[in-house]
């Protein structure tokens, strides 16, 4: 007598299998368009940083050149004679400085006034304004000016300075 063959249960197995296959190929294919999705990402995301870069290092540069010159132009100005130059009378002043081969002009203004001290004397108050901009061979224009800053200069009785003061200090560019 010969066994009977079951072809049910195997033709089963056969469409239980068929039904996975090229499964792995999808999802094969998914990780591929998901790996480059992000490389495509990355890549213009390191482009766009590159092309960047140049035009932040120019304005760091310039604001750096600012600031140097600003405090150059602070130290000139607290060893100005009193008496003449550094007076509350005396004009406005100027001062060139090239800082990361960026030429900066530093224009200030006197703004000098009278406070009451706490014992009752009237001492005289300096107060200097410096606008910093590039270079142009003009005084700076409030669109250009790249850095404002006022700076206090309190005098001792003798008239020399004897402390100073940032009251403020402003990066506009």
């Amino acid at each position: 007598m010969s066994t009977p063959v079951c072809t049910r249960s195997s033709n089963r197995r056969h469409t239980r299998l068929d039904e996975d296959r090229g499964a792995g190929l999808i999802i094969a294919i998914g990780f591929v368009v998901m790996i480059s999705a992000m490389t495509a990402g990355l890549s213009s995301l390191v482009i766009s940083s590159m092309t960047n870069r140049g035009s932040l290092q120019a304005v760091r540069d310039r604001q750096y050149a600012a600031d140097g010159a600003v405090e150059d132009a602070i130290v000139a100005v607290r060893a100005l004679d009193r008496s003449t130059t550094g007076s509350c009378t005396a004009a406005a002043g100027s001062a060139v400085s090239t800082t990361n081969s960026v030429a900066i002009r530093v224009d200030w203004q006197n703004l000098c006034g009278a406070v009451i001290a706490p014992d009752g004397t009237v001492v005289s108050q300096r107060n200097v304004v410096f606008t910093a901009c590039a270079d142009t061979g003009k005084v700076c224009g409030d669109a250009q000016v790249i850095i404002r800053a006022q700076v206090n200069f309190e005098q001792s009785e003798s008239g020399a300075v004897s402390k100073t003061y940032v009251q403020s200090w402003n990066v506009n560019q």
